[in-house]
């Protein structure tokens, strides 16, 4: 199968698209829901929350993170996650003007 051609597209769509594409499975959606009420956690307290594997949840979590939508900060032994909320909400704002309907003159 051939691969997009990306440089195509401008770089606001592009940068949209992968947005979308972290978002386009159901658990990625529960962890940013989860750490959204919850602030900072560990992996396995996300873990007692969502009906995944251990494993799993650290995919997601890599997904998420390369996406810039958490990022993770080690305290003691252990690594806790939390939303980048900054960038989360830039990318809210490029999809509602992307998709805000034009303006119709009469």
């Amino acid at each position: 199968m051939p691969h997009a051609k990306l440089d195509l597209f401008s770089e606001k769509i592009v940068s949209l698209a992968e947005f979308a594409k972290a978002l386009s499975h159901p658990a990625r959606i529960q962890i940013i829901t989860f750490l959204h009420q919850h602030g900072p956690c560990a992996c396995s307290e996300i873990v007692a929350h969502i009906p995944l594997s251990q494993p799993s949840v650290s995919r997601h979590l890599t997904s998420l993170k390369e996406a810039e939508l958490v990022k993770e900060q080690a305290r003691g032994n252990a690594i806790f996650y939390s939303l980048q909320e900054k960038k989360i909400q830039q990318f809210c704002e490029a999809f509602s003007q992307t998709l805000k309907p034009q303006s119709i003159e009469s």
